[in-house]
């Protein structure tokens, strides 16, 4: 069973960490003064020798060592890419002093980020890397997908940009940006496909809550909430006083600081009125699904207390297994059986799968410091290792055969999914494009698979059946987390603009493609999982919190159901 949306979850939270300053307080950017910021790749306790090469152009030099050849060829094009979009906007702050080649320092897992003098940020706080704009430096850590990575690379070197020529303010005083701005900026810039998708889910449950955060509040930005709220203020200025005005405007700041006369010299209006505009945008933007009714009014969440909780499956009769942060700061996970709750983890769990008869459970954490692979028996819920012949795997999915398994890695900077034996031996690729491709899940029959790729920007769902390929669907919005039914159908998530909703397409009807949305709710519904009578698993977001909930859907032709 797939991960993803809790990759989203945990991959974006807060991407820069801030050292000895009162500024930035939850910011992939590093101030210090321990000297780490200029040193890397004195390795403390290797795995293994580093051997460094260096990968230049104009604009970045990419220091990189064996096996990160072809990611790094990608993060050179991503930052290119970043350069192009970010830099015309700001060119006026480099008239004297040229922006200097930016050097950025890939890593490929966490562990090796740690064993390197890269930075003195710790482990557990650097799940992406950090940014140290006053000596325009980036050190890196790969990302899952190619998504995240161009997603990280964009946002950092949004920061290098917009902050380095300013360095020398922070070291002396004087006027600040807002962090709201700083944020705001480097979600702005990243594009649309790259940008964590529940963070707008967010803001438009605090807008449907009228809970958006005041402009005093948005000074510091922490959490999911605050970074959608700064893109969203940046996106409206942007929208509404042209892009030229971000510039100006973050310039003023250090001038004048977070007061009215920056907003009224900039956009000619106090900073309580832009807000109030601002809010007044939001309202009009985020009406789908505003009078549907609530989940929360009909039914009450599977279970109460348990922290956060999201995608669960059954595993077997009267037994289901799923992920929570109950006692830890992570997902763990967590079987539900008769009533009574046992914690089956005590590692971090980014993606889990069952086996057909329920004994055993395979999970993927990053406990070490990289992407590996466990197993986990189910009844005495010992773990031990599994020896994936693939590295850096990101979701797995048992066969309902139980002999194979789907296996999505990332292995040259972009997904993958491969087909492997329960020794972890790969039997074939079923897909090797230049994007990803992910979330496997099969079918019953145990013979085809239903697999998420990126088509005209957006997630579709495609059908392999051994041998070829074809789109199932395609219309203009993101199709995810897709699991094949035991009726035949495939249930998976819909929707777009922070609003996804539960729907199902069959694959084999006359009219291949048309999905049909299941859920008549207002609120954000993910991870479904269809269970035998009808009633569905999902993790509802709701309030700042996942929780999940069992619910039936309506009956063809009844209130709440529409077609897409």
């Amino acid at each position: 069973m797939r991960k993803k949306w809790l990759l989203w979850l945990f991959l974006f939270i807060p991407v820069l960490v801030a050292h000895n300053s009162s500024f930035l307080s939850h910011a992939a950017i590093e101030l210090t003064n321990t000297g780490a910021e200029y040193r890397f790749g004195q390795v403390k306790s290797p795995p293994r020798p580093l051997d460094w090469r260096v990968l230049k152009n104009t604009h970045f030099e990419i220091y990189f060592y064996q096996g990160l050849e072809e990611v790094a060829l990608r993060c050179q094009s991503i930052l290119e890419e970043a350069y192009n979009r970010v830099y015309p906007d700001f060119a006026g702050f480099f008239t004297i002093n040229r922006l200097p080649p930016v050097r950025v320092i890939l890593f490929a897992s966490r562990r090796d980020f740690q064993n390197a003098e890269a930075s003195g940020t710790p482990l557990t706080a650097t799940p992406e890397g950090v940014a140290h704009f006053l000596i325009g430096r980036l050190a890196v850590i790969c990302q899952p997908t190619l998504r995240d990575l161009r997603g990280v690379l964009i946002h950092e070197v949004t920061h290098i940009i917009t902050l380095h020529p300013f360095r020398n303010r922070f070291l002396g005083g004087g006027g600040q940006p807002p962090d709201w701005l700083v944020e705001g900026l480097a979600e702005y810039y990243t594009p649309d496909e790259s940008r964590f998708p529940m963070r707008e889910g967010a803001l438009r449950d605090a807008v449907f809550r009228g809970q958006l955060a005041t402009m005093d509040q948005l000074r510091g930005v922490g959490g999911n909430l605050d970074y959608a709220q700064a893109w969203a203020l940046t996106d409206f200025i942007a929208r509404k006083y042209g892009n030229g005005s971000l510039a100006e405007l973050l310039k003023e700041f250090f001038v004048y600081g977070d007061r009215d006369i920056t907003y009224k010299r900039v956009l000619g209006l106090s900073r309580q009125e832009l807000w109030e505009n601002w809010r007044a945008d939001l309202q009009e933007r985020y009406q789908a699904g505003c009078d549907a009714p609530r989940i929360t009014d009909q039914h009450e969440p599977w279970l109460s207390g348990h922290g956060q909780q999201m995608q669960a499956s059954p595993v077997g009769e009267g037994r289901i297994v799923f992920l929570s942060s109950h006692q830890s700061r992570y997902f763990d996970l967590y079987l539900w059986e008769d009533g009574k709750i046992r914690r089956l983890t005590e590692q971090t769990v980014s993606a889990y799968t069952v086996s057909p008869d329920g004994g055993e459970i395979l999970f993927i954490s990053d406990v070490e410091g990289e992407n590996l692979m466990y197993r986990l028996e189910t009844a005495t819920g010992e773990i031990t290792p599994f020896p994936l012949a693939l590295g850096n795997p990101v979701e797995v999915a048992w066969s309902p055969t139980g002999k194979r398994l789907a296996v999505t890695v990332n292995i040259k900077g972009d997904t993958d999914i491969y087909l492997v034996n329960l020794e972890g031996e790969v039997l074939t690729g079923v897909t090797g494009g230049s994007f990803d491709e992910m979330s496997p899940s099969w079918a019953p029959d145990g013979e085809r698979l239903v697999y998420v790729a990126e088509h005209l920007g957006f997630d579709q769902l495609h059908i392999w059946d051994g041998k070829k390929h074809r789109q199932l669907t395609g219309a203009g919005k993101h199709h995810r987390e897709p699991v094949w039914g035991e009726d035949g159908k495939i249930y998976f998530t819909l929707g777009d603009k922070g609003y996804y909703q539960t729907a199902v397409v069959d694959p084999r009807g006359h009219e291949e493609g048309k999905t049909e949305i299941l859920s008549p709710f207002q609120e954000t519904l993910l991870h479904p999982y269809p269970l035998p009578g009808g009633e569905i698993l999902s993790t509802v977001y709701e309030n700042g919190t996942y929780k999940i909930y069992r619910w039936h859907p309506p009956g063809h032709g009844e209130k709440g159901v529409t077609a897409e």
